[in-house]
């Protein structure tokens, strides 16, 4: 019994000094901790625990846990929280304490049973907490009013309305830049600020401690202003500052006539009312230019002979320029209440409908069709559209142009009636023609097996004129009957190809280039046999049977050259053509004659030839072909005084 007695002994005065340890090690800690017996009253409370609630530990010893709860506090911890401990031996939530001195507080309560049927309690101070996340919830509210907000005054006065109600900050002003002279010029203020400071004044750059806070774009919090020698006013009342910059729009102020009046909760809070400012202020920003830059492009697009137009992935008409009604006789609300297929004849709705679906596949239409107006009359035009994608990549419609073709449709008839005539021309030159030259060279043969005549030789020579003039005339007139179709061609190969066919021993080619170009290679040997031609016919021709009045008169050597004498005349017999690299495209070039100035810009005319024998439409031939590739030729002097045909605009390969 003795022993029993001693182990009971020691057992206790352990667990006592256990518990001591204990409870010395939670009086360190910074949350209330309080412990009750199992009737409820408090047998242990720290410092922290007894000064949330504004007592010392020893007034607590002995009280009962509902001397710090409201009446109706008490019935919900019987009613909800007590059973819930009975049942898990744990509880934790928000309930409402009770101070000393009346007051207060939301609690961060957690309650747990012990073994020994005794409740462990920690307590935090959660007000400041629930202050903030309900100013949290309340200034997402005020954003969506920020988002409404159409004018900047609008949102100065939300700012300060928020300021004022939401934050509890009665004394504040909002201030905003001036464009002008760069002052911040008070918009918006509470009537607290009225009764501080009266009306707020303007703040110019460098004054005061709100410019600062503007210029470094950074918010700042004067715990006391009146000892800051950088104070806007050393007479003010005002003695804690919060200073928030809204980027380059303005700056909030808050003040209050208390010093160290503003937390960091309280910081933080005016932090995030003055970014949703700045972001409604920037939207606002970003609309005014958004309109600008949209009547800009409107003002363009109404300056537009042609229709523009965007229409949606269904066909509607989501936008047009001041063309289109004028064209159609809609106007714009009727435009707005149609679809596109509105716009055009029964027959041609399905091919207007292909080109919208094409544009949308692939990227780009065109199409020809007949605009219908109000009226019923019909005009053809031509439309090209492009996709448009939102900022996710999907198809949101298709933009383009409507060009009148009206003009083009007429003059493409009158070409065509003129082409039928052209058939029936050359069906006449090459028929009708060939065949009595065919039956007359035939009798001059059987002529000249009877007689010996040299009138013979005159009728043979203007037999071969002839056929070469019909050969030419047939050429000119075909050349743009043909398609184009440009492919890489090596310019050197084809200028060594042509010379095969048109070159004499009384001239020389010399190819100075290895470019590849882009053509029509029948076109381009047949560019180039006529300038080979023509250099070869008007360079090298005899000087036997051709002085230097000859030439002149024939318009085949330059005024320059026209003074040389006889024996240089009988030198041109040996001349080089050229083919280089030009600027754009490439040359052909020759030391011949040459061509005078005052005949190079009718060289490329029909019927005109620098020859008595030439049929004059060689150089002609040349000029269709250029234009059929859309090129430039031109005709000037070599640096050998000889002639220079340069052939620009030439794509390469």
């Amino acid at each position: 019994m003795l022993a029993n007695k001693v182990v009971n002994a020691v057992e206790r005065a352990r667990a006592e000094r256990a518990r001591e340890r204990h409870l010395e090690a939670i009086e360190t800690a910074r949350e209330g901790i309080s412990i009750l017996d199992e009737s409820g009253e408090f047998i242990y409370v720290n410092d922290a625990y007894a000064g949330l609630y504004g007592y010392d530990p020893a007034d607590l010893l002995g009280e009962h846990w509902e001397v710090l709860y409201r009446d109706e506090d008490i019935d919900r911890v019987w009613d909800e929280i007590i059973p819930q401990i009975d049942e898990t031996g744990y509880w934790h939530g928000e309930t409402i304490g009770v101070r000393a001195d009346g007051s207060t507080f939301v609690e961060d309560h957690t309650l747990a049973r012990t073994d020994h049927d005794e409740l462990v309690c920690t307590v935090r101070d959660a007000s400041d907490r629930r202050r903030r996340e309900q100013a949290i919830e309340e200034l997402h509210a005020t954003a969506r009013a920020f988002l409404q907000a159409t004018t900047e005054d609008e949102i100065a006065r939300i700012t300060v309305e928020s300021a004022r109600d939401i934050l509890d900050m009665p004394a504040n002003a909002v201030h905003f830049a001036d464009g002008d002279d760069g002052d911040l010029r008070p918009v918006a203020w509470t009537d607290r600020v009225e009764d501080i400071v009266g009306t707020p004044p303007v703040i110019g750059p460098g004054d005061g401690l709100a410019w600062e806070a503007f210029e470094a774009g950074e918010p700042r919090v004067h715990d006391d202003v009146s000892t800051n020698p950088g104070r806007f006013n050393s007479e003010t009342d005002v003695r804690s500052e919060l200073l928030l910059p809204l980027d380059d729009h303005g700056v909030l102020l808050v003040g209050s006539c208390e010093a160290t009046a503003f937390d960091e909760t309280d910081a933080s809070l005016a932090r995030m009312l003055a970014v949703h400012a700045t972001t409604a202020l920037d939207r606002l920003d970003r609309e005014r230019e958004l309109r600008a830059e949209r009547a800009f492009v409107d003002q363009a697009l109404d300056t537009l002979d042609d229709l523009f137009y965007v229409v949606g992935p269904e066909g509607d008409i989501r936008r047009w320029n001041d063309r289109v009604p004028a064209v159609t006789g809609y106007a714009d609300a009727e435009l707005a209440a149609l679809s596109v297929t509105d716009l055009f004849p029964d027959d041609q709705v399905d091919a207007v409908v292909a080109a919208v679906d094409e544009a949308l596949e692939t990227g780009r239409t065109t199409v020809e069709a007949d605009l219908r107006t109000a009226d019923g009359e019909r005009f053809p035009y031509e439309f090209t559209g492009a996709r448009l994608t939102d900022p996710e990549g999907d198809r949101s419609g298709v933009v383009g142009i409507g060009r009148d073709i009206t003009h083009r449709k007429a003059r493409e008839e009158r070409l065509a009636r003129q082409n039928e005539r052209l058939d029936e021309f050359t069906s006449v030159v090459s028929h009708d023609l060939r065949n009595p030259l065919a039956l007359a060279s035939g009798h001059l043969d059987l002529a000249r097996e009877e007689y010996d005549s040299e009138h013979l030789e005159t009728v043979a020579d203007a037999h071969d004129r002839m056929r070469s003039l019909i050969e030419d005339l047939l050429t000119f007139a075909r050349e743009g009957e043909s398609a184009t179709e440009v492919e890489p061609v090596s310019l050197g190969d084809a200028a060594a190809d042509c010379w095969e066919s048109v070159g004499t021993d009384a001239a020389t080619l010399a190819v100075a280039t290895d470019r590849r170009i882009r053509a029509d290679p029948a076109k381009l040997r047949r560019l180039l046999e006529n300038l080979f031609r023509n250099t070869v016919e008007h360079g090298s021709t005899n000087p036997r049977s051709h002085t230097r009045e000859d030439a002149v008169e024939h318009g085949s050597t330059s005024s320059q050259n026209a003074t040389r004498s006889d024996d240089a005349v009988e030198r041109a017999g040996d001349v080089t053509v050229t083919v280089g690299d030009a600027d754009g495209g490439f040359y052909v070039a020759d030391d011949g004659p040459g061509i005078p100035a005052d005949e190079r810009d009718r060289v490329f005319e029909t019927r005109y030839s620098g020859d008595a024998d030439g049929t004059g439409f060689g150089l002609a031939i040349v000029r269709r072909i250029a234009d059929d590739h859309g090129w430039t030729v031109s005709v000037t002097e070599s640096e050998d005084g000889g002639a220079r045909f340069e052939i620009t605009g030439v794509g390469t390969a």
